[in-house]
C-alpha cells in the first residue's frame, strides 16, 4: 500500500505543473486552427493557463478529498 500511496504524492506533485501547461497548449492550437480570425493569442493563451491553474486546484481539493 505504501507504493500507491507513493504515486498518488506523486500525481499530486506534478499536477500544478502538467495543467496549466496543457491549457497554454490548448490556447496555442485553438490560436493555430483559426489563422484568419485574427486571434489575441495573449487572451487564448493566458486564458488557457488560467483555467489550467483552475482545474489544477479543483483536481488537488478532489484527490485531497477521498485520501
Amino acid at each position: 500500500m505504501a507504493q500507491g500511496q507513493n504515486l498518488l504524492e506523486k500525481i499530486q506533485a506534478v499536477i500544478p505543473f502538467v495543467m496549466p501547461t496543457l491549457g497554454g497548449l490548448a490556447g496555442v492550437i485553438i490560436v493555430n486552427l483559426n489563422p484568419r480570425e485574427l486571434l489575441n493569442p495573449m487572451y487564448w493563451v493566458g486564458g488557457g493557463i488560467v483555467l489550467g491553474f483552475v482545474a489544477a486546484r479543483l483536481m488537488l481539493k478532489a484527490m485531497n478529498r477521498w485520501m
